[in-house]
C-alpha cells in the first residue's frame, strides 16, 4: 500500500514520498493530538497534565478535585505569545467546546513569575500546582494555555477540534481545498479492540468484532477489555483517514472470548454467527486486508474543497443520483421476482410502485 500511494503521488503530482511511512501507536496519537487521524503539518500538540494535578491533590481548586474523583483527565494546548486571542476569539472556541458536550473551556494567560490571569482558577489554585502546570506545558511569560478536563473521550475530542481551529486561524495549515505540497503521511496502528458505550454501560467493538487481538492481550478479554489492543491500521494524510484495514480473527476459541466480552453468550453467538464459527473450525488461515478511500485520495490529490467535487456518482440530500436519475420506477414483475410486496398494492401492474 505504501508503494501504491508513493507511485500515485509521483506519477500524478511529481512528488517523492519517502518510504517507509512513519508509524504511530493509537495511544500516542490520542495523547498528543486527541484523535486517531492527526494532522502533522503543524504543532500545538496536547499536553496531558493529569498526573500533575493528582500529585498536588487538585491544588486547592474544588473543580479539579471533583474531576479527579470522577477519574477524569486534564489536557492543555500551549499557545505561544506571538499568537494572541481576543475575547471574541476565545468565546468562539468555547462555543465550539460546549457544542461538543463540554461545560466550558479553560484559559490562562501566563504573566510575570508564572502568574495566571484571565481565568477564575487564579484565585484558588495553589502556587505549586500553577507553576507545575506551566512547567508541564512549557509555558512562559506571555504564552497562554487552553485546557479541558473531564471524561477522556470528551477532552480528547474537544481539544482535537480546538487545535484544528487554532491551526487554521493562525495560518499554520492551509485551508481545505489547498494543494501546497506538504504531504504528511502516517500509519496509526495498534488501537483498542473495544470502546465503552457510556449510554448503555457496556463494551462494544471499536472497529468490528472480528478483528484479531494482540496475542499477549488475549488474557485480558474477560478481565480487562480496555487493555486489549488489536491488529488494525489506518493510513492518515494531513488530518484525513485515506485508508484502513485489519488482520481478521481466525481462531474460533478466541472469537468466542471476544463475543463474551461484548456480552454475547454462546447461544446468541451461535444464533447470530454460527456460520462464521463453523467456518473458522474448518481451518481459516490468518488473513487480513486494507482499502483506500479513493474519493478522499482524489480530493486531496486535486486540491478539491469537498468530496462532492470529486465523487463519481454524487447524491443529493434526498438520496437521488443526478446522473442516472436513480431511484427510478420498478415494475410489478421486478418486485415479484424479488418477492417484494408493492407499497401501493392497488397500483397498476405495468407502472411499477
Amino acid at each position: 500500500m505504501e508503494g501504491l500511494v508513493a507511485k500515485l503521488w509521483k506519477e500524478i503530482l511529481g512528488v517523492e514520498i519517502k518510504l517507509p511511512l512513519p508509524r504511530m501507536d493509537f495511544d500516542e496519537s490520542m495523547r498528543r493530538f486527541g484523535n486517531d487521524k492527526p494532522d502533522l503539518r503543524f504543532g500545538l500538540e496536547h499536553v496531558d497534565f493529569t498526573d500533575v494535578v493528582k500529585a498536588h491533590n487538585g491544588g486547592g481548586v474544588p473543580l479539579f478535585e471533583e474531576i479527579l474523583a470522577k477519574k477524569g483527565i486534564f489536557k492543555a494546548i500551549r499557545l505561544p505569545k506571538e499568537y494572541s486571542l481576543s475575547r471574541k476569539d476565545f468565546d468562539a472556541l468555547e462555543k465550539e467546546a460546549k457544542g461538543m458536550g463540554s461545560a466550558g473551556l479553560g484559559r490562562a494567560k501566563i504573566g510575570e513569575g508564572g502568574a495566571w490571569s484571565q481565568t477564575p482558577f487564579a484565585k484558588t489554585i495553589s502556587d505549586d500546582l500553577r507553576l507545575a502546570i506551566n512547567k508541564a506545558c512549557g509555558a512562559e511569560e506571555g504564552d497562554s494555555i487552553i485546557f479541558q478536563m473531564g471524561r477522556a473521550a470528551m477532552v480528547h475530542a474537544v481539544l482535537a477540534n480546538i487545535r484544528l481551529m487554532l491551526g487554521k486561524k493562525f495560518d499554520m495549515i492551509p485551508a481545505y481545498g489547498t494543494r501546497n505540497g506538504d504531504w504528511k503521511f502516517l500509519w496509526v496502528v495498534n488501537p483498542p479492540l473495544f470502546e465503552f458505550d457510556e449510554e448503555n454501560q457496556t463494551w462494544v467493538a471499536a472497529h468490528h468484532a472480528f478483528t484479531r487481538p494482540h496475542d499477549e492481550d488475549i488474557q485480558y478479554l474477560e478481565s480487562d477489555p480496555e487493555r486489549v489492543k488489536c491488529h488494525r491500521y489506518d493510513l492518515v494524510l494531513n488530518g484525513f483517514e485515506i485508508g484502513g484495514g485489519s488482520i481478521r480473527l481466525h481462531d474460533p476459541e478466541v472469537q468466542k472470548k471476544v463475543f463474551k466480552a461484548l456480552g454475547i453468550d454462546d447461544e446468541e453467538a451461535r444464533r447470530k454467527f454460527g456460520f462464521l464459527l463453523d467456518a473458522l473450525k474448518c481451518g481459516a488461515p490468518p488473513h487480513g486486508g486494507i482499502a483506500l478511500g479513493m474519493d478522499r485520495v482524489v480530493m486531496l490529490l486535486t486540491g478539491a474543497a469537498s468530496l462532492r467535487d470529486v465523487v463519481a456518482f454524487p447524491k443529493t440530500l434526498r438520496g437521488t443520483d443526478l446522473m442516472t436519475g436513480a431511484p427510478g420506477d420498478v415494475t410489478a414483475k421486478q418486485l415479484e421476482d424479488l418477492h417484494i410486496q408493492p407499497v401501493y398494492p392497488d397500483s397498476k401492474a405495468d407502472s411499477g410502485s
